[in-house]
């Protein structure tokens, strides 16, 4: 609870500045363009394969809980095999 730091005076304001640099971001991005290294192209490409192996893992009917199943195993594997 935020009042007990209040009350003994160790804290009076809850300004973080990460939060506040979220105020800045968007005037930052119109004016300078897009941050470097910022690119969603490789994380839709591995959706996509992602969701096409899915389905053709399935027998097209009912397929989302199929699909669903799949990827958490895929996931269990890549998790096993970086822990081996």
């Amino acid at each position: 609870n935020k009042s007990i730091f209040e009350d003994l005076g160790i804290r009076s304001q809850w300004g973080l500045p990460k939060l506040h640099s979220l105020r800045h971001y968007r005037q930052a991005i119109e004016r300078l363009g897009t941050p470097d290294n910022f690119n969603t192209e490789y994380t839709e490409r591995l959706h996509i394969d992602f969701a096409k192996e899915a389905y053709e893992a399935s027998n097209k009917k009912d397929e989302y809980p199929q699909m669903t199943l799949w990827l958490e195993r895929k996931e269990k594997v890549l998790q096993h095999q970086k822990f081996i």
